[in-house]
């Protein structure tokens, strides 16, 4: 713990059906998945900020598979200069092999050995160096679609092979339309030894915070606490988040569940990326052991280079923050065949608007970035929608992509990417709004990472 500070909370929602909790939890693995997104724009900075050689040798020890150029959008085959848009897609897998077993966090995990490799998370990250911005779309994993290739309806997630995403790859192009140019697989314990290799991440607590099955706790108010390891992990995963209420004398539940989580986590990972992000570019030792816990369980396509990645940081330099847009595939929960599924509602104008975006139909509008300062947490209903949320927490995004602007200064036998002359073609932009819930820590200037 650290000197205790005073701010303001973020205003929740709370409770609502159990429709709503459902989706809720089916959205928590799209946080795990920007988790993972931060942790490739830490290897993109680390890569640059150590000279090319050394990052040549570091993401040669990685995993590499081979996906069906057939499945792009025709662009994959491009020079490693070239700064057209392309969709990365990012997947990441849910186990407890990196919890301590002696933890007091560890009975908040469960024990998930019996389930094997599985994709907690699917996405798909759109970026265009061209013109700096970026957006990422998650899909929820039980997401109902038709399997690829065939006529069988199944969950999207039972189409993860993260040794060969093929399949994956090409029933998404089947269902949405989306075409893929990259592929990246992180575990997710990789988050924890990012902290870890960060020293801790710290985070403001306006009240006493817990959560009994997880086990996570903050017994004073006002704390500026230190997150490191599992306790990080308690806390991001913590559904069943309590608050002390000074005004009633009374434990108040959260009752968001994951809807709340969602934007702790997105929160918590603007904070670690931060920390990560600014203490590699300056320490050549946490730039490597940040490498280091990320590249022992990454996987990426054979065609991404530390020199595609090196251009494509230096082509976002000049991102904006308030430009990253962070989405949800929306959908409907229904059962069927006695599984609980999400049915993809393809037909509304959000859903237009968002495979619009990643067919390269539209660009994303330039949005500002908002900051609210709200008073103590007072529960309301949200509502039952499965389209995600986002609003201005996509942001946390744009402090990684921030500290690009820092790339190219510290490079060694790298060159600056370049582009051929081309017609350009203008497409319409669009906005998608969605808005986020729950109880969030505020951006508090006493208490930085």
């Amino acid at each position: 713990m650290d000197t205790p500070v005073a701010p303001e909370p973020s205003l929740p929602a709370s409770a609502g059906s159990d429709g709503a909790r459902a989706a809720g939890r089916r959205r928590s693995g799209r946080v795990r998945a920007l988790m993972i997104f931060n942790t490739v724009v830490a290897i993109i900075t680390i890569a640059a900020g150590s000279g090319l050689l050394y990052a040549n040798w570091k993401l040669g020890s990685r995993q590499v598979v081979t996906i069906d150029s057939a499945s792009g959008d025709g662009n994959i085959d491009l020079p490693a200069g070239d700064l057209s848009a392309k969709n990365y897609l990012i997947t990441g897998s849910d186990n407890t092999a990196c919890i301590d077993p002696d933890s007091p966090f560890a009975g908040g995990f469960g024990d998930r050995s019996a389930f094997g490799e599985r994709s907690d998370s699917i996405m798909v990250v759109r970026v265009s160096p061209r013109d700096g911005t970026a957006a990422i779309l998650s899909f929820p994993r039980d997401l109902w679609v038709t399997e690829a290739g065939s006529t069988r309806k199944n969950r999207i997630n039972a189409n993860f092979n993260k040794k060969d995403p093929n399949r994956l790859i090409r029933t998404i192009k089947q269902n949405f339309g989306i075409p893929i140019d990259h592929y990246v697989n992180i575990d997710f314990c990789t988050f924890k030894d990012v902290v870890d290799a960060v020293g801790g991440v710290r985070v403001p607590f306006p009240f006493k915070a817990r959560d009994k099955r997880t086990g996570f706790k903050v017994m004073k108010a006002g704390a500026c606490a230190t997150l490191r390891g599992d306790e990080a992990l308690a806390y991001i995963r913590s559904r069943k988040y309590d608050f002390y209420d000074p005004m009633t004398g009374k434990w108040t539940r959260d009752g968001t569940s994951d809807w709340g989580r969602i934007n702790r986590q997105q929160d918590f990972i603007k904070r670690m990326t931060r920390k990560a992000l600014d203490r590699a570019r300056t320490n050549p030792k946490v730039a490597s052991e940040i490498m280091n816990a990320t590249l022992e369980n990454v996987i990426t396509d054979d065609r991404i280079t530390p020199l595609m990645l090196l251009q494509l940081g230096q082509a976002m330099k000049n991102y904006d923050a308030g430009t990253m847009g962070s989405y949800t595939m929306p959908g409907t929960g229904q059962m069927i065949e006695e599984m609980a599924v999400i049915v993809p509602e393809l037909e509304s104008e959000i859903a237009k608007k968002i495979i619009a975006l990643y067919r390269g139909e539209a660009s994303l509008a330039t949005r500002a970035s908002t900051t609210t300062t709200v008073p103590r947490p007072v529960p309301t209903v949200p509502t039952e929608s499965a389209a995600g949320t986002s609003g201005a927490t996509p942001a946390f995004i744009g402090a990684a992509a921030t500290i690009l602007g820092a790339l190219g200064s510290r490079t060694t036998g790298a060159t600056p990417p370049t582009t051929s002359p081309a017609t350009t073609t203008t497409i319409p932009a669009v906005v998608i709004e969605q808005n986020p819930r729950g109880i969030v820590p505020p951006n508090d200037p006493a208490c930085p990472y």
